[in-house]
């Protein structure tokens, strides 16, 4: 079994938060009113964050930075279970033929 790249699993994980997070802010003027756009919330979700250039960015940087923490477990995760199945997929195999 093929494992993932942690690398390549940040950087996929990485952009796709930025990209998910700055939609969200640019829609924000648009549906002020969701509750999901409600200040409270994205300062739990975002410490340091509020509806200005800067708490923009820094919420940014959360997003990002949660991105990479969670690309980096989940490769680590799915290679460690990918190992696994491959040793044991290897060792059936051996009892298999003697």
């Amino acid at each position: 079994m093929q494992t993932l790249s942690i690398r390549a699993t940040i950087y996929a994980l990485t952009a796709l938060a930025a990209i998910a997070y700055v939609v969200c802010a640019l829609f924000q003027p648009l549906f002020a009113a969701w509750p999901m756009y409600d200040v409270v919330f994205w300062q739990m979700l975002f410490p340091g964050f509020s509806w200005t250039l800067a708490g923009v960015l820094i919420g940014l940087i959360w997003a990002v930075l949660y991105a990479g923490i969670a690309g980096w477990i989940f490769a680590g995760v799915y290679n460690f279970f990918a190992k696994r199945q491959t040793a044991s997929a290897q060792d059936s195999g051996k009892h298999m033929t003697t």
